[in-house]
């Protein structure tokens, strides 16, 4: 069956078009892309000609729209081929820009009506969040950036879009969604690992008084010192604080005191039937194990994946992270792990069954217990 993909124009015409080397790539709290490729023959040659300024494209797979962004048409003899690119059209909220500024405290849902407003966006708050005083207030900016970069960070928050309707969480995904082995149901597994802005140590200044002392102080003492030593990070003086306490929680949240750790998977059974496909739910944002062929278990989280949701045969990609607020402890557990190869269920509290059984026969595969998966 010939993969489709349906453009619209600006002045909504429908156009399908008959495309190859179809492609997604999803990645945390950043609008998705597409990709693909068709050739401007008889059957395209409409769909060539709606390759336009503000044309959407349609992924019938997934019901999720794309603005295109690029296109880059090659004479191929006769023929044109086309390599088309196109972003998520939560890519739209670019498109206004907010003048006006909101001041001194402020809701997220207060701040979510400013940047949608006059647009056709919704959004879902699903979960709470305290107040936010804005010490240079809130706005003059493009609504995507006031998402993306200042509501986010500010109010500590994880997002997606479902086309124009955007969903808020403290945490997207589900805990313990997956477990893969290298060499049993994924393979190629890689990781990087970046130790350039590990800081161990940090220091906090509150509201400034007229004579010059302040109304708050903190210091944090990272516990990951132990393995990293002490590494100090900038002073952080921010006029919003008047209480320790508060300040420490905040200065303590801006601290980074672990190594920034990226596992790729190139090849992965994600099919029903696949090995372990029982249990695994492979989402963005959704955290689980992996198991590389040096004995190590790592908890990680998806943080990117690619995908080819009209061709069965080309294999899907994972890009993980490390669970950041606990990889400290996952660090020196794997240390040990490379001595010891240990198993799983030694190492991870709810994985109750040795790892040996997993490999040596699908039989024990019903046995497995990840525990239990957010609904």
């Amino acid at each position: 069956m010939a993969n489709i993909v349906y453009a619209h124009t600006a002045h909504l015409d429908e156009v399908p078009a008959v495309v190859t080397d179809l492609s997604i790539t999803e990645t945390l709290n950043e609008f998705s892309t597409l990709s693909f490729s068709f050739v401007a023959n008889d059957r395209n040659k409409i769909a060539a000609e709606a390759m336009l300024p503000q044309t959407r494209v349609l992924v019938p797979e997934t019901g999720q729209w794309f603005r295109l962004s690029n296109v880059s048409p090659t004479s191929t003899g006769d023929v044109r081929t086309y390599q088309v690119s196109a972003v998520h059209v939560g890519t739209d909220l670019h498109d206004r820009y907010v003048e006006n500024k909101l001041t001194n405290t402020q809701g997220l849902d207060q701040c979510m009506k400013l940047i949608t407003e006059g647009t056709l966006f919704k959004y879902v708050i699903h979960d709470s969040f305290p107040n936010y005083s804005f010490s240079d207030g809130f706005g003059a900016d493009y609504a995507d950036s006031l998402l993306m970069n200042t509501l986010k960070d500010d109010f500590g928050f994880e997002f997606y879009v479902d086309n124009w309707t955007i969903h808020i969480y403290k945490m997207l995904g589900q805990t313990d969604g997956f477990i893969f082995i290298d060499g049993y149901n994924a393979s190629k597994i890689q990781w990087t690992e970046d130790y350039s802005n590990i800081r161990t140590k940090i220091k906090g200044l509150g509201k400034q008084k007229d004579d010059g002392t302040y109304e708050a102080t903190a210091e944090y003492n990272s516990p990951t010192q132990t393995i990293w030593g002490i590494k100090q990070a900038a002073t952080i003086q921010d006029d919003r604080f008047t209480d320790n306490n508060s300040l420490l929680a905040y200065i303590k949240s801006k601290l980074q005191d672990y190594p920034i750790v990226q596992y790729t998977m190139e090849q992965a059974e994600f099919e029903h039937h696949a090995k372990l496909s029982e249990i695994n739910n492979v989402a963005i944002g959704n955290s689980g194990l992996i198991k590389d062929r040096l004995g190590v278990d790592v908890d990680v989280r998806i943080i990117g994946m690619t995908i080819h949701p009209q061709d069965a045969k080309q294999s899907d990609t994972v890009t993980f992270g490390n669970k950041l607020f606990d990889y400290a402890r996952n660090y020196t557990n794997l240390q040990k792990a490379r001595k010891s190869n240990e198993t799983l269920g030694k190492t991870i509290s709810k994985l109750q069954i040795n790892i040996g059984n997993i490999i040596n026969t699908d039989a024990n595969r019903k046995l497995w217990n990840i525990g239990e998966v957010e609904e």
